[in-house]
């Protein structure tokens, strides 16, 4: 098995676990907004969807500047093909 399929059903292993042990509901606030009597599994839900979107779009980020780059240098190993296919050939001195 791929190693991040092993990584992800551990993830929900615990997060399985966690839920289960803590079944309570839990007051949350954040800033200037709070939210009482919210079960545990919402706010590790939310918790994962947030770090999702967050990895996403830095992913996302991360995969065009590396897109660009290579764009770069595909051009720059164009630009040396040509310029080497366009030298003149050396004569023979006899």
């Amino acid at each position: 098995m791929p190693r991040q399929l092993i990584i992800i059903l551990l993830v929900a292993l615990v997060l399985v676990l966690m839920t289960v042990q803590n079944p309570n509901p839990v007051s949350v606030q954040f800033l200037s907004w709070e939210a009482k009597q919210v079960p545990v599994i919402i706010v590790i839900l939310i918790s994962l969807l947030a770090g999702i979107i967050i990895s996403s779009v830095l992913g996302l980020i991360k995969q065009s500047k590396l897109k660009d780059e290579i764009r770069r240098l595909q051009r720059e190993i164009d630009e040396l093909k040509y310029a080497t296919t366009d030298l003149p050939e050396e004569e023979e001195t006899a």
